[in-house]
């Protein structure tokens, strides 16, 4: 039996994909791009390979903070100063508080029998403008920020420093909801707990990372839960 939900929240409970491409839409036209499309493609393949050198521990949260975007203009061979583009960039997705259909009546159906937490990697004053400014804030009981332990998942440390600021905490009755195969599911078996994949867009796992449970939609999460619990 469940009594601690500890929820990812890009893309799976936030629609982060929806927050940057209205923030980075924002931002380039603010830099009078014309190529916007063209930009925004070269920069998702910049910024997922950044993300993975630091969870590799290849690089630290102020390198990637401070050179996507002068790695992203490099490419076009436009000199930028990196640091400020960063911050107009925080400025702005930081008022994105879009969430996936469905989000704020999963939370209501389960605010009433679990403890729900949220557990993001993520830069502290993004994540909690976002929340802010979206529905959701009101449901969890602790919000838990990579940046602010200084280490994210699926660093088991992430997951000993959020356990301990939960009262009573028994491993056995957790369960890590998330879409990130790496991040969410391998951090919580780092940890030791049991875990939900959201995979909500249907994509092949070739990993070799198994989740303790799948599922598609809320729906299914909501109903793993009730079955769970019975």
């Amino acid at each position: 039996m469940y009594k601690y939900l500890l929820f990812d929240l890009d893309n799976t409970l936030l629609d982060f994909d929806l927050a940057e491409d209205k923030a980075l839409n924002m931002l380039l036209k603010e830099q009078n791009v014309d190529n916007i499309e063209e930009f925004k493609e070269k920069y998702t393949s910049i910024n997922k390979q950044l993300w993975h050198q630091l969870d590799n521990k290849e690089i630290s949260r102020e390198f990637l903070i401070n050179n996507r975007f002068r790695k992203l203009f490099s490419c076009f061979d436009i000199e930028v100063d990196g640091k400020h583009l960063a911050k107009r960039y925080e400025y702005f997705l930081s008022m994105q508080g879009y969430y996936l259909e469905g989000a704020v009546q999963l939370l209501d159906k389960l605010k009433d029998n679990y403890e729900i937490y949220a557990a993001t990697n993520g830069f502290y004053n993004i994540q909690t403008n976002r929340l802010e400014n979206s529905s959701l804030q009101k449901y969890f009981k602790e919000v838990f920020i990579s940046e602010v332990f200084d280490v994210q998942k699926p660093d088991k440390r992430f997951f000993e420093i959020a356990s301990s600021k939960i009262p009573n905490f028994e491993k056995e009755k957790a369960l890590m909801i998330g879409d990130n195969i790496f991040a969410d599911i391998q951090g919580a078996k780092n940890f030791g707990i049991d875990s939900v994949w959201c995979n909500f867009k249907n994509i092949e796992n070739n990993t070799g990372i198994l989740a303790t449970y799948e599922v598609k939609n809320y729906d299914e999460l909501l109903e793993l839960l009730t079955n769970s619990n019975n």
